[in-house]
Order: C-alpha cells, then structure tokens, then sequence
C-alpha cells in the first residue's frame, strides 16, 4: 500500500478564516486509487515550519500532495520553500508565462501585473501541470519512487487540477503498487436522531461487508452516515457500496434528503420544480436565511418569486398583513402569528406553499414563557390547513438562524413527498 500526506498551507486555514476542504476531497481522491493517505497536516506561511513539516512528509510518505502558498504575493512562499528544499533553483517557464498573461487578456486586463510573472518560476526539473481554472501552475517532481505535488489552495482549482492531472499520472506511475481501493459515500438525513437512527438501520453485521464499515456523523441539522468500502477490485468495491446504500435507504428513506456534497435546499428545490408548484416566504427571527439558502440554488427563480422578511410588528401588520389583534393577544412569536404570515405571504406571492419563521433567536428578548430558542414554523398551502410546529433550540443565536431554516425547509420536503 503506497502512503500519501496532504499538506495544507496557509494562515487562513489555522485561524479558523477558511475551512480546509481541500484535505478530504484529496483524500477521497487517493482513496479511491488505492493510495492510502497516512496523515493531513495544516501549516502556516512560515518558512521554517513549512520547511520542517515538508521535510517530514517526504520522508515518511511515498507520495506528497501539498497545496496553498502559489499566488503573487508576499505572502506566497511555499514554491519558494519547496525549491529550497529539493536544493533546486527557480527558473522562468516562458509557456506557463504565456499562459498567465492570455489568462489576463480574456478578463479584459491587456497589461499583467509584473507581480504574476512570479507564477511562471518553476523550480528546475519539475513537471508543469498546466492549469485551465487559474493563473498559478500545479507542480510534480519525481525523486526516486516518490512524488512530490503542489497545487494552488483555490478549491475549483485544485479539483480541476486533481482531476486532470495528479490522478491520471499517479495511475500511471504506480500501476503495480496501488493498493485497496477505499470507496466512501455519506448518506445525508434530517428529522432524527442519531440513536434511533441507528436503531431504525439495525445492526451493522447483517448487512456490513468484509472490508466495509459505517459512521454515524452527527451535524448542526441532520446526521450524516459514511458507508466507507475497502476492496482489491474497483467494481466489486462499488458493487459493496451500492448494496449497502440500497439497505440503509430501505430502512430510514423518509429521513434521506441526499449524498455527499448534496444540501438540503437543492432537494427541495428539485421537487418543486418537479412538480412545477412554487414556495414563497416570511421571515423574522431568521433575517433572510432562508430565502438565501433556496435562492443559493440554481434556477430557483422558477420556483421561488420571493418573500419577505418581517422583522419588526409594524412590517408584519403592514406588509404581510397579519391582523394586529393577533400580535396584540398572541405576540409576535406564536403558534397564530406564525400561521398569520404564512398564509398571508402565500396569498401575496401567489404561491402553492409558503413558508414563515417567527421566534427568538437570542440573547435578548426572552421571557419566562418563551426563552431563548423559541420558534415557531409554519407551512400554508391553498384549500389545505396550516401546519405549524413549535421548536426549543437552544441559546445560540447563529445555530437557532440556520436550524430554524432548516427545519423549515424540511417541512417542505416532507410535504412534497407526502410524508406529512
């Protein structure tokens, strides 16, 4: 079994500022060639624990993917340490400089920044892997059975690069000594928890393969449930694979909203445009949330006119057209403003559903009756009765933002698919 490291650089990923995806989608893609990856580690722009941490990757790995650090900038100095470790000078690479200036010319910029001519100095003796996404070239040097690869930090980037490039020649170069393939797929539920989750799937030794084993990974929304399958045949791997998923859907279908990078917007989306009806919204505590999240999707506007976010009473009574006797004795979070503005944004929009989020979010403006994380959802369609449901999240104010949009959408889903 060949062993891989990943190795993540940049600032940006040990404050917290971006989330490392790159890691698991490199991961995933040496898995699924037989390369298993031994270690991820995340370093920052500083020269000498960049260099270190290259140095022990290279020597305990067969393979190196690292990624981050090639841009313009000051601040981009991992080609810089790569060439000082491999003891090579940097040279200029006239066709990738040709490259990055008719990258400038096709957004309309006729000059280059001189600072990008840094983008075409290669390293001595390594492999340009030509990038059609970007400016700055992936890297590859061979050093005896090993390989070395870096990559621009930009995810599109780096998959595009992964994709067409590193995957293919490391097929090529290590035909004979790739291992088990190691497959994964992650089933994406809403609505239940993981324990019954896990007792509504049963257990995992009627089901699991040789080689195969499942994780329950729980999120802020939903729980996620990687079915990971290691095989010495590709086929046969994804035949495992495929059996397994069919069971597990079998089992909890009503909760399964997706797979892999799926969100829980697209699927509701999807529906409504399957079934050709449209959804409009009305929104307090979540500000917005979840008109962004349905319109985050593509083609949406075919589907979802519009909504409005009725934050203030006055917006409510005025806009939505909420009774103000309703707000007087019921308050503007209840069961009655909830179902109030779902169906007076249905009426407004013209719309099959609509959906409404009223509650607090927190910190402020709880009260004895109604602490922190209480929301309320409704959901209104024509000639059919409201349905509303009463939430208790928790304290945080952002989690109580994006659950209660979530569930929001989930009702949804679960109406399109007459499962309530």
């Amino acid at each position: 079994m060949l062993h891989a490291e990943i190795v993540s650089i940049g600032d940006e990923l040990l404050i917290g500022q971006i989330i490392n995806t790159n890691a698991s989608y490199i991961s995933n893609s040496l898995n699924a060639i037989g390369v298993d990856v031994s270690r991820v580690t995340t370093i920052g722009d500083h020269e000498k624990r960049l260099s270190a941490a290259i140095a022990l990757a290279w020597k305990e790995n067969d393979i190196v993917i690292a990624t981050g650090g090639l841009g313009p900038t000051h601040d981009d100095i991992s080609k810089v340490i790569v060439a000082k470790f491999f003891k090579k000078k940097l040279v200029l690479h006239p066709p990738t400089l040709r490259r990055v200036e008719a990258r400038f010319k096709t957004f309309g910029i006729g000059k280059m920044p001189k600072a990008n001519i840094s983008q075409a100095m290669i390293p001595e003796g390594f492999t340009v892997l030509n990038n059609d996404r970007g400016t700055a070239p992936g890297l590859l040097y061979y050093q005896g059975a090993k390989t070395f690869v870096i990559l621009p930090g930009v995810p599109h980037e780096m998959k595009w690069l992964m994709e067409q490039h590193v995957i293919q020649l490391l097929k090529k170069n290590y035909a004979k000594k790739l291992g088990d393939v190691i497959l994964h797929k992650t089933i994406l539920t809403i609505g239940i928890g993981e324990s019954l989750l896990a007792e509504k799937v049963g257990d995992v030794s009627t089901f699991l393969a040789k080689g195969a084993t499942l994780a329950y990974l729980p999120k802020l929304s939903g729980v996620r449930m990687r079915i990971s399958v290691r095989s010495n045949d590709e086929k046969n791997g994804k035949d495992t694979l495929r059996r397994i998923e069919k069971f597990i859907r079998k089992q909890i279908s009503p909760f399964i909203f997706g797979c892999n990078d799926d969100t829980l917007e697209e699927a509701v989306v999807g529906l409504l445009q399957k079934q050709k009806t449209t959804v409009s919204t009305a929104e307090s505590c979540t500000g917005g949330m979840l008109s962004m999240k349905l319109t985050n999707v593509s083609g949406s506007s075919a589907v979802f006119p519009g909504g409005i976010i009725s934050y203030a009473n006055a917006i409510k009574i005025k806009q939505l057209g909420v009774p103000q006797a309703i707000i007087n004795k019921y308050g503007a979070v209840s069961e009655q403003c909830a179902a109030a503005m779902a169906e007076c944004v249905r009426k407004k929009f013209g719309t099959t559903y609509a959906l409404s989020i009223t509650g607090i979010a927190g910190p402020d403006g709880a009260t004895p009756e109604k602490p922190v994380g209480t929301i309320w959802i409704a959901l209104a369609q024509e000639h059919t009765k409201t349905l509303t449901k009463l939430y208790h999240l928790g304290s945080e104010r952002s989690i109580n933002r994006e659950r209660s949009s979530d569930l929001a959408l989930e009702l949804l889903r679960r109406r399109l698919l007459n499962l309530s």
